[in-house]
């Protein structure tokens, strides 16, 4: 069965994948571009993991603010605002009001906006948790002192506003925002697909996917797609053609790259010999951003050798950017 796919108004036929529908379509949910030159919004933990003794650093809540422009930024009077209340009152958060320090923001760099106890960075929550911090002096931490930003779990705003009160970027963020298919959303960040994405349209945002961490402060998303690649056809790549899981160090396994339009996704990868017997579930459920990675290393589900032959590959995705179920297809040669 042969998959048509709609984009950008084109019906366009991919002849190295199939679905169970006759034609997949975009749904409308397709992310708006909005050029920017000034620090954006690009990622927001609000629903940090926090628990006395249990051993784990605590999260702290950030925002994570970048430089798409051309030119370095002076935040010196910058601050944060959240929702007003019903009272009308609101938090403002002034994170670059000390004149003798570096407020600057260099094209493409990050800065994250972190509450802590301690103006000490190298011992803030911020760095303890996401280790790879540690000394990247690349990354700008603003830090404002206090506990916590106070940000709602469920719906709330962020508002970024320069010396002047200028409305520079604004998010009203919603829980539901997250990856419909992530059951556990504590300690995960929102992040956005691009950083030239409308910061208030639902879908420029999505859970981060960064297994380790759950999160991306000072660093590229973990669900980035450069703009040419927001509204991608459906693909599927296996690499290398063939391979020989002999553990000589070459070869050995292969690599299993699948692509969808900017969305949350569901994604199942299961491994088909020639008779169309099941040999291998490499996932199942997996929630996923637009693009994954997996690897086959040749062993059945019950971790004996698959024999030399010709294998089908078949990722089955589920996502927020189309209606229905996508299948994609590719041979994979087994040499042993």
């Amino acid at each position: 069965m042969r998959l048509f796919f709609t984009l950008f108004g084109i019906t366009l036929f991919l002849s190295s994948c199939q679905s169970n529908n006759e034609e997949i379509s975009l749904n409308g949910t397709s992310p708006s571009l909005e050029k920017r030159n000034l620090p954006v919004i690009n990622e927001i933990l609000f629903d940090p993991l926090q628990k006395k003794d249990d051993g784990v650093n605590d999260q702290p809540d950030f925002v994570e603010i970048y430089n798409p422009g051309t030119e370095t930024v002076d935040l010196y009077g910058w601050h944060i605002q959240d929702c007003p209340a019903s009272s009308g009152s609101r938090y403002t958060y002034h994170f670059a009001d000390d004149p003798s320090s570096d407020n600057l923001l260099a094209p493409g760099q990050y800065g994250v906006i972190v509450p802590e106890e301690t103006l000490d960075r190298e011992a803030s929550r911020l760095v303890n948790y996401y280790d790879y911090l540690s000394g990247d002096a690349t990354v700008r931490i603003f830090i404002v002192q206090r506990k916590t930003f106070s940000l709602n779990n469920d719906t709330d705003c962020v508002t970024l506003k320069d010396s002047d009160g200028t409305v520079i970027d604004s998010v009203a963020y919603s829980s539901t925002w997250y990856n419909p298919y992530s059951k556990n959303t504590k300690g995960v960040s929102l992040e956005k697909f691009n950083d030239q994405l409308l910061s208030n349209s639902p879908s420029s945002w999505s859970s981060s996917m960064d297994i380790a961490f759950g999160g991306t402060p000072g660093r590229n998303n973990s669900i980035y797609l450069p703009e040419n690649r927001l509204e991608q056809t459906p693909s599927l790549r296996v690499t290398p053609e063939s391979f020989s899981p002999d553990l000589n160090g070459t070869g050995d396994k292969a690599s299993i790259r699948y692509s969808f339009p900017a969305g949350a996704y569901q994604v199942a990868v299961t491994i088909y010999d020639s008779s169309g017997k099941a040999v291998r579930t490499l996932a199942e459920g997996l929630p996923s951003g637009p693009e994954g990675v997996l690897e086959w290393n040749g062993l059945e589900n019950d971790n004996s050798p698959a024999l030399s032959g010709i294998y089908l590959v078949r990722v089955s995705a589920t996502g927020t950017a189309f209606n229905g179920t996508v299948q994609l297809e590719e041979n994979v040669v087994l040499v042993r």
